[in-house]
């Protein structure tokens, strides 16, 4: 216990020496944790306004798209539909016009998207904000110190010096690494050394590269007992993986929503009724296709507005992502709205010949009443339209019974338009840790 404390003691002192805007931040979150959903608003509002303002006097791509709007046209949320949308082509064609002409270039920090689902992007992130912060709110939900050890599964892993650096900036905190991009027998294994030996209380990475390496530890009869909480983030979460988590990590699986674009977005705290949009410093619209809000319950577009990012002001921006709100509210007395999980990608939908189109929502969640008889699965599309639904059978007695049913389900859902055929794998390949739940040929 005494060891944790000095840890937490020199952690703090760090960034009360180093980055004491961090600090401040944390304080101003956790002080917001606090407030009524009508206070918290107030202040979604209020950001709404003056990053309007900035970006119109600031960054030449609003300054021209919002040459007809004024501040004082916004005098509600919903007034915020007079924004109009970004797009990622908007992104790609005016990066440059994009980023505010009234700073240091030192300010902006390059970020790329993974590029799973189409052309990677380039944008920046404002280096003056403290992002991790937002995350040290969520560690607190799940009973989790930011300075407590932890591993991680993710791509883009530090070598050699730079892991040196890495080690001794994060010091006294230690912090494991598996590279989802290049996850092998040898690789996990070492790292499950790693952390049997380091004993981090929390897990986090890519949900595809958590759920391999859960498999190879029950695979291989691997005890891990340490763990308070696995936080996966960047693909839906289906109920069958995080079951198999839980049951070899002995933990509860946390599900966050981020992307690369704008990180930190929902999470769900410890109740898990949902995920909690940090509303007052990102602003999350679920969309129609007249780009007007949705009602509460009713799916459609994510777009979303970083009210931190002053460099590369990101308003109104389709993400690509479809979710709903819910109607209800936590009883754990946070002031966060809550948003359903996540359910895929716009384009992750099955195209017909007819032009009909199979959303997404409705395909990631083919399982969510029997998540015991798949360990999990993916829909591919090919070109000539045809759809094989692949998947890994858990030990569920009817577990080929169920998957049959589903394919039957499909079939009947498309009118046998197409072919639809059952594929049974011993494993579904990941996007370096990332899961594509339908990948689709058809352009």
């Amino acid at each position: 216990m005494a060891k944790i404390i000095m840890k937490k003691k020199i952690f703090f002192l760090k960034n009360m020496l180093f980055r004491s805007s961090a600090l401040e931040v944390n304080r101003l979150l956790t002080f917001n944790s606090t407030l009524s959903t009508d206070e918290l608003n107030k202040i979604s509002l209020n950001k709404l306004k003056i990053i309007f303002s900035y970006a119109k006097k600031n960054v030449p791509y609003y300054t021209k798209a919002f040459e007809n709007i004024n501040t004082d046209d916004i005098t509600s949320l919903k007034d915020w539909e007079k924004i109009p949308i970004l797009t990622k082509q908007d992104i790609r064609d005016n990066t440059t016009n994009l980023i505010a002409n009234n700073l240091y270039k030192n300010c902006l920090k390059k970020v790329t998207t993974g590029g799973s689902t189409g052309i990677p992007l380039i944008l920046y992130h404002d280096k003056r904000f403290s992002t991790e912060v937002i995350g040290w709110r969520v560690l607190k939900w799940w009973g989790i110190a930011p300075s407590d050890d932890i591993a991680f599964i993710y791509r883009k892993v530090r070598t050699g010096w730079r892991s040196k650096i890495n080690a001794l900036l994060w010091f006294p905190t230690k912090r494991l690494f598996l590279d989802a991009s290049l996850m092998s027998e040898h690789s996990m294994h070492e790292f499950y050394k790693d952390i049997a030996f380091i004993r981090p209380p929390i897990l986090q990475g890519y949900v595809g590269a958590v759920f391999e390496f859960a498999k190879f530890c029950q695979l291989n009869n691997l005890k891990i007992d340490f763990l308070k909480a696995i936080w996966v983030t960047s693909a839906p979460l289906i109920q069958a993986q995080r079951n198999l988590m839980e049951t070899v990590f002995n933990a509860r699986v946390f599900d966050q929503y981020g992307c690369s674009e704008v990180y930190w977005l929902a999470a769900e705290c410890y109740h898990q009724n949902g995920l909690h949009v940090f509303s007052d410093v990102r602003h999350i619209e679920v969309l129609s296709d007249s780009n007007n809000q949705t009602a509460i319950g009713e799916y459609g577009d994510i777009a979303i507005t970083d009210l931190e990012n002053f460099a590369f002001p990101l308003i109104r921006y389709k993400n690509g992502d479809r979710g709903r709100y819910l109607d209800k509210v936590c009883s754990c007395g946070l002031p966060f709205p809550l948003l359903d999980t996540i359910k895929g990608r716009i384009t992750d939908n099955i195209k017909l010949p007819s032009g009909k189109v199979i959303a997404g929502d409705y395909l990631t969640t083919l399982f969510d009443d029997f998540p015991e008889a798949i360990e999990e699965f993916q829909v591919y599309q090919f070109r000539d339209y045809s759809v094989t639904l692949l998947c890994v059978l858990a030990s569920h007695n009817n577990a080929t019974v169920i998957c049959n049913q589903k394919i039957e389900a499909l079939r009947m859902l498309i009118s046998n338009e197409v072919q639809v055929n059952l594929k049974v794998v011993d494993k579904i390949n990941h996007d370096q840790g990332k899961t594509r739940f339908i990948i689709s040929e058809v352009k």
